[in-house]
């Protein structure tokens, strides 16, 4: 089965992109056999907190600058979900003027997100009955997806069965996974969300690679993992939400589009990277790369094997030595640029240090590991993220049966830093030393 929808929701908190921003990204995702955009900046004003305001016309012509690039089809969404009155003819006919507006200019494609509001009694009722009228309003004109207050979990509630028993059935509703973030999805979650649907297939809103709000001093620059491909047999749909940074969305968004195709999306991602010449920066930022070559070098108690992991660190920290931005990501990855390069340096000191082990310099190991010392905390104050978490959050929660959310205990991530990793191994076997 192909998905009728694959493609990108401009869905984050931050600053939403420019009209400019969002004509690249189209054109790389359409390249590259993805079919859908849809606007959804949460902190476009006029998108959420005043949703009922009409757009002006300059705004009106970015709607239409995308239409006309024949890239990807545009789909816009709307969230009146903070203030609305359901029972209000009034609110109705501001929610339906506002969508004809975008129509008039070409969108064939709405939203009706309903996401991040508060919980009650009775909504499920609600929002299936808005999402009829809104349909019966559309007619032929645009379809509707539907985005729920309760977007994560897979089993039923009675918002749930509300939405499965009443929303029309040609409007998919979106699905996160398990969670808001989620590290797998699989076949069988689909299969038990579409249950708690009476049987609809979810569409699935990725949230990868967002990097919004908790998330913010990340980069997710690695490829995509832990999506079942067959997700397209039971799903109705797929859209990635991007990481407020448009263009160093590109990378992971090109894994994305890989899987969309049904293609290897690590090796889709592989390809690109070196071919935008970006690779050993991206798996920095990713973190995954880095910890293991830190994991092969404390596993080498051989000596060929041991100089044979040092050397592929030493390539490693070279290709991001010489790695330099291009002027598209230049200004967006500044920040953990800048903070990989404070990295690389700790990690050649510790490299020294473990090197003159090997020698049997027991004077220059002990000099290297006390300059780790002085640089090694400098760097771990650092605001952003490379090499893997020191101390992460993301947002792996839940939704009880109410509606209201649930923590999860791995939306923390602690001493994942491949870069303390190493250093503790190098001031340990430092520290070993004896007098014999």
């Amino acid at each position: 089965m192909t998905w009728a929808i694959r493609g990108v929701i401009e869905g984050f908190y931050g600053r939403p992109w420019t009209w400019d921003e969002r004509l690249e990204v189209m054109q790389w995702c359409s390249d590259r056999g993805m079919t859908h955009y849809i606007y959804a900046p949460k902190d476009d004003p006029l998108h959420r907190e005043r949703w009922r305001e009409a757009y002006a016309s300059d705004q009106l012509s970015g709607f239409e600058r995308l239409i006309s690039s024949r890239t990807l089809d545009v789909g816009f969404g709307i969230s009146p979900g903070l203030s609305i009155d359901y029972r209000s003819a009034d609110d109705r006919l501001a929610l339906a003027a506002k969508v004809d507006q975008v129509l008039d200019v070409g969108v064939r494609l709405v939203c009706l997100a309903l996401d991040d509001i508060p919980p009650r009694p009775g909504l499920g009722e609600e929002h299936a009955a808005l999402t009829e009228w809104l349909r019966n309003h559309l007619g032929d004109r645009a379809d509707l997806i539907l985005v729920p207050t309760e977007y994560t979990g897979t089993t039923s509630t009675p918002y749930l069965e509300a939405l499965g028993a009443n929303a029309p059935s040609d409007v998919p509703i979106a699905w996160t996974g398990a969670t808001v973030v989620c590290d797998a999805i699989t076949v069988a979650q689909a299969d038990a969300r579409a249950n708690a649907l009476g049987g609809r297939p979810p569409l699935i809103w990725d949230n990868y690679p967002v990097n919004d709000a908790i998330m913010a001093d990340r980069l997710f620059l690695g490829p995509l993992r832990g999506r079942d491909h067959g997700l397209r047999e039971v799903c109705s749909g797929y859209v990635a939400n991007p990481m407020t940074q448009p263009n160093a969305s590109k990378l992971p968004l090109a894994s994305i589009a890989g899987y969309l195709r049904g293609e290897d999306e690590l090796q889709v991602w592989e390809d690109e990277a070196v071919r935008l010449g970006v690779r050993a920066f991206a798996e920095a930022c990713d973190g995954a790369t880095p910890r293991s070559i830190v994991d092969q070098l404390r596993d080498a108690t051989v000596d060929d094997r041991r100089r044979e992991a040092i050397a592929a660190i030493d390539r490693w920290l070279t290709e991001i030595d010489d790695f330099t931005p291009n002027d598209d990501i230049a200004d967006e990855v500044a920040p953990w640029v800048d903070q990989t390069r404070s990295e690389i340096n700790v990690w050649r000191t510790a490299l020294r240090a473990l090197q003159a082990l090997d020698r049997g310099d027991r004077e220059k190991a002990t000099n290297e590991a006390l300059g780790l010392l002085f640089t090694w905390p400098r760097t771990r104050r650092g605001r952003v993220c490379v090499m893997g978490p020191r101390f992460g959050l993301r947002p792996k929660f839940g939704q009880w049966p109410d509606g209201s959310w649930r923590y999860e205990a791995d939306s923390v991530e602690e001493d994942a830093n491949a870069t303390d990793h190493l250093v503790r191994l190098a001031l340990a076997e430092v520290g070993s030393l004896t007098d014999d």
